[in-house]
């Protein structure tokens, strides 16, 4: 790690240029503090940003949205209804068997169609700034940030109560007590039915299990959100600031609300056109390997868009940044565009283990920063714009 912020800062930067990413961060760190999706503090950092961007001269506009909360309370009531099932059933099979059913449609729900029946709604925003194109437009650039910062809590709870490995093992776990439900009520052997009986213990306890693990995460506190995502917002402020008109390529900047749900709300407003429009993604900035993410996923990794990993690649072998292609073990709002079809990459920091440094710790603090990293993600970024309006 230390050799890695080393390496960085041995470039030769300008004071004000130094300086300049690495104010904006602590102002959001020290004035602003921890972040969480919905709270006033990602409010203020909501502020923040648009008075930023009107000073450089871009058009903006705020757009509120409600979404969900982590739906912890769903699955404490669905870990709870699948446990229960599981007592009642050797004397109710049927009903024990509906109750799996019940169990399993508003999993599948929660995880594929974002829709909680016990989550209290909140109200969040998505900052929206744009520049026009000043001949032909040929493409548009959309660079994304998140405005809040994560909950303290370990990674490996995340996971399982919000991440998409637990939503993907709350709905198997869901099937399987289903199936193995409708399997014991079959004209089976009874020494047979009774095992499948015992089975479902596992994928009921499981259930149970992810639920207070979704609710935990819940009601953490928002870590400090140096590196994540307070280096991020900087690099987009001064990103900004500092890319040119460009002759062909229309820019928009963006900080998501509301965690990574702010993608939902942008995509329904703004129906843009699949091939022109590029996204990148800025994820944890700070410290570590400044990375463009030629691929990232948790489960099933995705590759990133093939022109933009060109041209990233063009703009570090130039000099003017330094930045290396590397591959994400999670999600960005980029991964999230591109499981959906979009043109993105994500941009981001990793250690030694290809994650963000103390993405979720409460050392996320301000001594996690270093300057000359935080300039060379705006020089990689300015250098994408320029290249991109270049390209044919």
């Amino acid at each position: 790690m230390a050799s890695d912020r080393s390496s960085v800062s041995e470039i030769p930067l300008s004071g004000r240029l130094q300086e300049m990413p690495f104010d904006l961060a602590a102002h959001i760190v020290s004035a602003i503090g921890p972040r969480p999706p919905g709270s006033i503090n990602e409010a203020k950092a909501a502020a923040f940003l648009d008075a930023r961007l009107r000073q450089a001269g871009l058009r903006l506009s705020a757009e509120s949205f409600y979404t969900f909360r982590l739906p912890g309370y769903d699955g404490i009531v669905w870990g709870a209804l699948a446990i229960f099932g599981v007592v009642v059933f050797y004397w109710m099979p049927l009903l024990a068997t509906l109750m799996f059913a019940a169990s399993f449609g508003a999993t599948f729900l929660a995880a594929w169609h974002d829709t909680h029946l016990l989550a209290r709604r909140l109200l969040s925003q998505n900052v929206i700034a744009t520049r026009a194109a000043a001949g032909v437009l040929r493409w548009r650039l959309v660079v994304l940030a998140p405005l809040s910062s994560p909950p303290a809590i370990r990674r490996q709870i995340v996971a399982l109560g919000a991440g998409p490995i637990g939503l993907i093992g709350r709905t198997v776990a869901a099937a399987l007590l289903l199936a193995l439900g409708i399997a014991a009520n079959a004209p089976l052997p009874f020494d047979l039915r009774l095992w499948l009986w015992y089975a479902q213990v596992i994928p009921a306890t499981t259930l149970l299990v992810q639920g207070i693990a979704a609710l935990i995460v819940q009601h953490a506190p928002a870590t400090p959100g140096a590196i994540s995502y307070a280096g991020a917002l900087a690099t987009l402020i001064e990103s900004a600031a500092r890319i040119p008109p460009l002759t062909h390529t229309e820019i928009w900047i963006v900080g998501i609300g509301a965690g990574m749900a702010g993608i939902d709300d942008l995509l329904r407003r703004y129906p843009f056109e699949a091939q022109q429009t590029l996204f990148i993604g800025l994820d944890g900035i700070g410290q570590g390997r400044l990375c463009y993410l030629a691929a990232e996923g948790a489960l099933r990794q995705r590759l990133a868009d093939a022109l933009l990993l060109r041209l990233a690649a063009r703009v570090v072998d130039s000099g003017q940044a330094i930045a290396q292609p590397g591959v994400y073990c999670g999600v960005t709002c980029a991964g999230i565009l591109r499981r959906r079809g979009w043109r993105a990459m994500g941009i981001a920091a990793l250690d030694t283990h290809r994650r963000v440094p103390y993405q979720h710790e409460r050392s996320d603090d301000l001594s996690r920063l270093d300057a000359a990293h935080l300039e060379h993600a705006v020089r990689l970024v300015v250098g994408l714009a320029q290249a991109l309006d270049n390209a044919p």
